[in-house]
């Protein structure tokens, strides 16, 4: 389920699921960098995690999409391998919406549905995770008090 009411804000064409958008006006999407779900949820201690404002996800994705240099990007595609779901990860079809510490961003994978985005980490091995079907599950999952999540 994707939120009430749709969509808004796009970034780079691909558009913010509703309760995230409605997460990040009132603050509590922010607020989650300090949830003590995100171990558990993540599967990796955070470092420092930041949980991005519209703002924010636009110049993470900006940074992400057309900043990094070929060496760079090559630590940030992920694994190829089988066992890893989602595997390898396309930059023009993920959004980054936060980071648990340095290099170790989550994203808003589009691949496979434009309409409600699944989730996925990098953690430390480099290879990508998903970590929920979408995003109105993570903010559940986090411990969101929001009711209409």
């Amino acid at each position: 389920m994707n939120g009430n009411g749709g969509f808004c804000e796009p970034i780079f064409g691909m558009p913010l699921p509703a309760c995230l958008t409605t997460s990040i006006q009132d603050r509590s999407w922010m607020d989650l960098a300090n949830s003590p779900r995100i171990e558990e949820v993540f599967g990796q201690t955070p470092v420092r995690p930041r949980f991005y404002s519209t703002s924010g996800i636009t110049a993470a994705t900006k940074w992400w999409r057309n900043e990094l240099d070929e060496e760079t990007l090559q630590c940030y595609l992920g694994t190829s391998e089988e066992c890893a779901t989602p595997g390898n990860i396309s930059r023009m079809k993920t959004v980054i919406i936060g980071d648990l510490g340095p290099d170790l961003p989550f994203v808003l994978d589009y691949r496979d549905s434009l309409a409600d985005p699944s989730v996925a980490f990098l953690g430390e091995g480099d290879a990508w995770r998903r970590v929920s079907e979408n995003v109105c599950d993570l903010l559940a999952m986090l411990g969101s008090q929001r009711p209409d999540v």
